[in-house]
């Protein structure tokens, strides 16, 4: 640890670890969704693997958004706090922590809003079948199979999970430097 990051208060010490943590824990848990779960899920038939998917995503839905606001304020609390003082280089390393993790939220909205409303509609036409029967997806209108959805979903949701990494990561350094 450097000098400079030694003589901070213990809030802004404590500021540190909290945001590059939640961000962290943030990301590896994003990040084994796609990792772990997608791949382990393809062989699954498709009225079994949306309805994971909801489950895993609703998971996700609870406690995601509250890590990266803990995340996010955490290290917007160190950008201001160290703004006006001979820590201002650390400031704008903590804002950019900041924006990189809270980014996971609007990336969600417009990036995944799709995929997750097709998805759901899967979830919602599967609602009445029992887990042995499959979706007909020849049926479907838009012509895009479960699987070929929680594909593309997977891909957007690993790219999600590199923005808190991002964050944790620029938050580390800023400790450091």
């Amino acid at each position: 640890m450097s000098a400079m990051s030694a003589s901070l208060p213990p809030s802004l010490r404590l500021a540190q670890v909290v945001g590059i943590m939640t961000s962290a824990f943030l990301s590896g848990g994003v990040l084994a969704v796609s990792y772990g779960f997608v791949p382990s899920m393809s062989q699954a038939p498709n009225t079994l693997l949306v309805r994971e998917w909801q489950t895993t995503y609703g998971r996700g839905v609870a406690a995601s958004p509250a890590l990266a606001i803990i995340s996010t304020c955490s290290f917007a609390w160190l950008s201001y706090s160290l703004s006006f003082t001979l820590n201002h280089h650390k400031a704008e390393i903590f804002a950019l922590a900041a924006i990189a993790t809270g980014s996971i939220v609007p990336f969600t909205l417009i990036f995944m809003k799709g995929v997750n409303g097709k998805l759901y509609n899967k979830v919602k036409t599967s609602k009445h079948l029992n887990r042995s029967e499959e979706i007909d997806e020849s049926k479907d209108v838009e012509g895009e199979t479960s699987q070929a959805l929680l594909d593309q979903w997977a891909i957007l949701n690993f790219i999600r999970g590199l923005l808190p990494f991002v964050g944790a990561s620029l938050g580390f350094y800023a400790s450091m430097a």
